[in-house]
């Protein structure tokens, strides 16, 4: 089954508003001092600008960020005007061949389909964000859109933030499993800044193990693995150096 990443997106995007809206001072200690309103103007603000790059494809970059005309976090405004962007850039998606070519910062996706999955999966975590920081249930993830979600962090987070800070490295191996879905990794980090993935079954020597869920927010800082239902296995030592070997975004 294709994961429809258009309608996460839309829906994710306004549970994340009508969070914020509810609850605009709600707490975020683990991103800094970021509260609920921060947080929605961050993710509309990325709405706003993907749209733009999306319309002016291929050439237009992340430099329309210096044009942007965005509100306070405390602008009673604010709701509006990410659900506007919102509904800028899913108009831009949809309608628009994945396929097209179109700047983006990851070398290698230069086309339309990665803001699809990248506006799905930032979208994702910011609407956690705001639905833990305003005190309300927090909607489930699907196990086919998190792993997934684990996917892309392994794929293209995880190499751009060990190059940036150097990260270190001997060799060592981690492998991360979904119990709940498919989707299995082994990740390698031969020497400073370097890194490896495979898709694939095989031992490592630190191993994170749990529902995609979990392994998602653990990932992306947003609990740590206990909390989140992952269970380590093997050197807990290397399991230990995890933000160490990938450090947090």
């Amino acid at each position: 089954m294709s994961i429809d990443y258009l309608a996460s997106f839309a829906a994710d995007a306004e549970r994340l508003t009508s969070a914020a809206e509810a609850n605009p001072d709600g707490p975020m200690p683990w991103c800094g001092d970021w509260t609920a309103k921060d947080c929605a103007k961050h993710a509309g603000a990325l709405f706003h600008v993907v749209s733009q790059v999306v319309a002016g494809r291929p050439d237009v970059t992340f430099a329309v960020f210096e044009e942007l005309h965005a509100p306070a976090a405390v602008d009673p405004g604010l709701a509006s005007w990410v659900r506007e962007g919102a509904a800028a850039a899913h108009e831009q998606l949809a309608k628009a061949d994945p396929a097209e070519p179109c700047w983006s910062w990851s070398r290698p996706d230069q086309d339309v389909g990665f803001w699809r999955r990248r506006l799905a999966h930032e979208t994702l975590i910011h609407r956690w964000d705001c639905e833990r920081a305003a005190g309300r249930p927090v909607s489930p993830i699907d196990p086919e859109l998190a792993a997934d979600g684990v996917d892309e962090f392994l794929a293209i987070f995880a190499p751009r933030m060990r190059h940036v800070n150097k990260s270190p490295g001997a060799g060592e191996t981690v492998h991360l499993h979904c119990t709940d879905a498919d989707g299995e990794w082994v990740v390698r980090f031969p020497g400073e800044g370097a890194h490896e993935l495979r898709r694939e079954h095989a031992k490592g020597d630190a191993a994170f193990r749990g529902p995609a869920e979990g392994l998602l927010l653990f990932l992306w800082g947003r609990l740590p693995a206990a909390a989140a239902g992952v269970e380590v296995l093997g050197d807990e030592a290397i399991a230990r150096r995890w933000r160490e070997l990938v450090p947090p975004i």
